[in-house]
């Protein structure tokens, strides 16, 4: 049966979704093939500069590619890409063609849920993480950039890269990292940070999740060409004063990147989209049949009233299961300290018994070092008493010995005294 079940599992497509943002030469194309280790993506455009005058609007491509990693695991992995981004003086089209796309995705899906008889067959085409590619300046993020992730971190997973980072020095690294990172937490904006439960999560999570979320803003090399190093031929970027490994964690974070997209966190970003992201969307669409002032070209105004109707319900739920939890929490705090009580009355009940186990072993030493000083002081009353006895008897054969010569003598007087 295990056997079974574990071809059934290596047979299974695990589907994920991501989209690369980003200005053109920030590396968008050749990072995603690197990933895919293949052509996934159009290289862009020749740039006309007789054409610099016109304005080319955003597009929003979606490409596909299957993916094996080395556990046997399967992905469709489906790349949403956006060349022409940031192109034009006025950027507000892009802005607003972008989102519009994540939302249309949320749209497909509660119009999905709305049906009573649903699609077996439907997709789910919700982008789980976008990567965020900043140019390799070194002095942080641009008002462009500030804006368009904003506007993103509201619909989808953001995770800032600095693209191409190879073009900076290290401490110019450093610096730009850090100058992002202070843009990222003075503009309030709510990227993906490796979030963790300190109670619920491990500590081993937890170290893995700091450690990460401190790597921010991803520094990312990438390169479709290869290079001979010590016999093996390395993915890399080869210049004058050097060579930039692809898969050297010390000269680029690709491969913590491609772990933390298509392995360690990939259920963490899926997750975050479908329950907090999706909810928070469906929730404002319900609320109202307008969302920011666009009429949902999915759903119609029955749907939207019964799926307020569901709303209401699914919130009334929600109330009633976050009283359950607070009632169970309560309750377990209320055994826990029952047992903490019980415990300290058992360790207080055993140090009494161990306070009289011990007067009780110290009373019975006192008493036997006195006994023995008891029995010495009669023993030595003995002594003294046959002592006077033998004295007394002593005393009488010496006094019986001096009457029998005085005997004799008054004999022998009585004698002499006829003559």
């Amino acid at each position: 049966m295990y056997q079974l079940r574990r071809k059934k599992n290596v047979k299974k497509v695990v589907p994920f979704t991501m989209m690369v943002v980003g200005t053109e030469g920030t590396g968008r194309t050749t990072f995603v093939n690197t990933l895919c280790n293949a052509p996934v993506l159009e290289s862009s455009e020749v740039f006309d500069p007789s054409q610099a005058h016109v304005e080319r609007p955003v597009q929003v491509k979606t490409y596909h590619a299957e993916l094996e990693e080395d556990d046997g695991t399967r992905i469709a992995l489906t790349v949403v890409d956006t060349p022409g981004f940031g192109d034009n003086i006025d950027n507000q089209a892009c802005f607003k063609k972008i989102v519009e796309y994540l939302e249309t995705q949320y749209d497909e899906v509660l119009a999905e849920e709305s049906r009573i008889r649903r699609n077996p067959r439907f997709k789910d085409n919700r982008v789980h993480a976008c990567l965020y590619f900043i140019e390799p300046t070194g002095h942080g993020l641009r008002e462009l950039d500030i804006e368009l992730m904003k506007r993103l971190a509201e619909r989808v997973n953001v995770i800032p890269v600095i693209g191409r980072s190879d073009q900076l020095t290290p401490s110019e690294l450093a610096n730009a990292k850090k100058m992002t990172m202070e843009d990222i937490q003075h503009h309030e904006i709510p990227i993906y940070s490796f979030p963790y439960d300190n109670e619920e999560d491990d500590a081993e999570t937890i170290q893995e999740n700091t450690e990460l979320k401190e790597m921010l803003p991803f520094a990312i090399v990438a390169s479709t060409e290869t290079v001979e190093i010590k016999g093996q031929r390395v993915r890399a970027r080869k210049y004058p004063w050097g060579i930039v490994e692809v898969d050297n964690e010390r000269h680029s974070d690709f491969l913590t990147v491609r772990s933390v997209l298509l392995g360690s966190h990939m259920a963490d970003l899926k997750d975050i989209t479908h329950d907090y992201l999706y909810e928070n969307y469906r929730t404002e669409k319900l609320s109202s049949s307008v969302d920011n002032g666009r009429e949902s070209r999915l759903l119609n105004p029955e749907d939207l009233a019964n799926q307020s109707y569901i709303l209401k319900e699914e919130q009334l739920a929600r109330e009633e299961e976050k009283l359950r939890e607070i009632e169970l929490r309560v309750q377990k705090e209320i055994n826990d300290k029952r047992l903490e009580l019980t415990a300290r009355e058992q360790e207080l009940r055993e140090i009494e018994a161990r306070i009289a186990r011990e007067r009780s072993m110290e009373a019975e030493s006192a008493r036997l070092k006195t006994e023995p000083s008891e029995d010495g002081a009669a023993a030595e009353q003995q002594g003294d008493y046959h002592h006077d006895n033998d004295q007394g008897a002593e005393a009488a054969a010496t006094n019986g010995e001096n009457g029998h010569d005085d005997t004799t003598d008054e004999s022998t007087n009585i004698k002499q005294e006829p003559e």
